[in-house]
């Protein structure tokens, strides 16, 4: 084998070698965006694809350099490139994903802002239904303050402390710093505390998708996913902690005709994190950008050159052979 063969054998596997760490590379990143950010996972998948093609294209390559018979280890090398293709499929999901994930960066970060905002909407929709709740007692109490009213009426005016007219501003402003104000229930931080702790985080949250770490992006996505039940989940919780009866007039006295008014805060669906972590729509670019790394990943195959021994068949006399000096 002559000087000129082995240089391309020598290029072929620096190139290949630049393909398979564009390979882990890529492969790292898209399956750490699709993990959610699962480190550990993201790494053992991106060293299993390059272990992988890496030992079926040098089982090619072997097959291909082979000097002795040549009919079987043909067969086990185009064995070989049908494994390749096939294995090469596996890594296709995260590189392309990476690639559609990159090239649709603005609009990711604009479903991240949306699902903040709609993780504040959630505190909007608590507010609303208790200043709503807190007005309808509040009416109800200044219309029965006085007047003949039920049992529940009057205890609930006894344990209100409401001994006058006034004292029904003094317990609205009560109810309303316990729902919605500095003043907390049970061991619970206040209302305004716990919203702009949520606050900070979803601001710390939007800064850091700004700045697009590809390293930790996967990994951000489960914030607002994560935080979204358990905001619902404190909020409906806060909501059973005020008593505020619906008080109406009925059949010539004031009756409480429900105990309490609360509200359950649903879970808003978020799209960052489903957006960020499915396999989308593969485009044109991103499957031509991983045929390319696969190219480059194949050209240590096919830049080695095939033996130039000549197999001697069963039926064959080496005299007959072309090439062959002769006695």
């Amino acid at each position: 084998m002559g000087k000129s063969s082995k240089g391309r054998v020598g290029l072929g596997n620096v190139i290949s070698l630049a393909g398979l760490s564009l390979m882990g590379f890529f492969t790292f990143m898209g399956a750490l965006m699709l993990t959610k950010g699962n480190m550990g996972a993201s790494v053992g998948i991106a060293i299993a694809t390059v272990v992988v093609l890496s030992l079926i294209i040098g089982a090619a390559v072997h097959c291909k350099k082979v000097d002795t018979d040549f009919a079987k280890w043909k067969k086990v090398e185009i064995g070989a490139l049908i494994v390749f293709v096939l294995a090469a499929v596996y890594p296709a999901k995260y590189v392309i994903h990476f690639f559609g994930v990159m090239s649709n960066k603005e609009s990711l970060q604009k479903e991240a802002m949306a699902d903040a905002e709609k993780i504040r909407g959630m505190f909007h929709t608590y507010e609303d239904a208790e200043r709503s709740a807190i007005a309808v007692t509040t009416t109800g109490l200044q219309n029965a303050f006085g007047e003949e009213s039920d049992m529940n009426v009057k205890e609930y005016l006894t344990s209100a402390a409401i001994k006058s007219y006034g004292d029904i501003d003094t317990w609205m402003l009560n109810e309303r710093r316990l729902l919605l104000g500095d003043s907390g229930a049970d061991g619970m931080a206040s209302y305004l505390t716990y919203k702009s702790n949520v606050d900070s985080i979803l601001n710390n949250w939007i800064a850091e998708v700004k700045a697009w770490d590809v390293m930790s992006v996967g990994r951000q996505s489960r914030v607002p996913s994560e935080l979204a039940p358990t905001v619902a989940e404190e909020l409906s919780k806060r909501s059973q902690t005020g008593k505020l009866p619906v008080i109406e007039f009925s059949e010539g006295i004031y009756v409480e005709s429900k105990s309490n008014q609360t509200v359950t805060i649903s879970t808003p669906e978020m799209s960052f994190e489903k957006k960020l972590t499915t396999p989308g729509a593969i485009g044109a670019l991103n499957m031509v950008i991983y045929l390319v790394i696969l190219a480059l990943i194949s050209l240590q195959y096919v830049m080695t050159p095939r033996s130039e021994k000549t197999e001697i068949g069963e039926d064959q006399n080496i005299s007959n052979i072309e090439g062959v000096n002769k006695l």
